[in-house]
């Protein structure tokens, strides 16, 4: 009886996996899995790509004109949809980004010849949301920020190269709200803002040294 049961869901397991296959299969049946060149789709006002006459779904693949690869990308329904890449003459990938229905959804990534990142951001339907970041050439964090919608919002952050703080600024839905902080090498404050709803509301200023620049003390903000 026990070897009985067992065979018996072996052999449902066997048809389900089956079946389930064949529906993937069927369901896949439209994509174009070989790529095509670009040169061979044409694009409609509404950045709708098709290829003899009905709106493409698969690969594409642009070359440099030294015949190496530019681009490789995936549409659905002719509209951007997956993972795009980007490469130079040289061969070097320089940029990786996400598509979901004809926009930019998710991360983008742009690479250096050299193969470390030089900038991040994400999107969400199109429109930045989420974290910017730029790095030096040796990979050190640059700048990191973040984005709302499309704007930005929150702390900016800058930074020198040795990882010392340079610039931070506060904004919201685009505007700077609260205050900028400017700083020399040494760490020592440059000069310091106070903004409302993008509008400079005060700004005080030091010399390298931390003397206030000017004939008057700093207030304290």
């Amino acid at each position: 009886m026990i070897q009985s049961a067992t065979n018996g869901r072996l052999h449902l397991t066997v048809f389900l996996f089956a079946h389930l296959s064949l529906a993937h299969a069927l369901g896949q049946s439209d994509q174009t899995t070989t790529p095509i060149e670009e040169t061979l789709l044409k694009e409609t006002s509404g950045e709708v790509y098709f290829y003899e006459g009905k709106s493409y779904t698969g690969l594409v693949v642009k070359t440099h004109p030294n015949k190496k690869r530019a681009e490789s990308y995936s549409l659905k329904n002719g509209k951007l949809n997956g993972v795009w890449k980007g490469w130079d003459e040289e061969g070097n990938l320089v940029g990786q980004a996400e598509y979901k229905n004809g926009k930019i959804h998710g991360k983008f990534l742009q690479l250096r010849k050299t193969g470390g990142r030089e900038f991040e951001v994400n999107y969400f339907n199109g429109v930045e949301n989420g974290a910017f970041r730029r790095w030096f050439d040796d990979g050190k964090l640059w700048v990191i920020e973040n984005y709302l919608a499309g704007k930005l919002d929150g702390v900016s952050t800058t930074y020198f190269s040795d990882g010392k703080i340079q610039i931070s600024a506060e904004y919201l839905a685009g505007k700077k709200h609260g205050l900028e902080i400017h700083r020399y090498e040494n760490g020592q404050p440059r000069w310091e803002a106070v903004y409302e709803a993008g509008k400079l509301k005060s700004k005080l200023r030091w010399k390298r040294d931390g003397t206030p620049s000017g004939q008057n003390p700093p207030d304290i903000l």
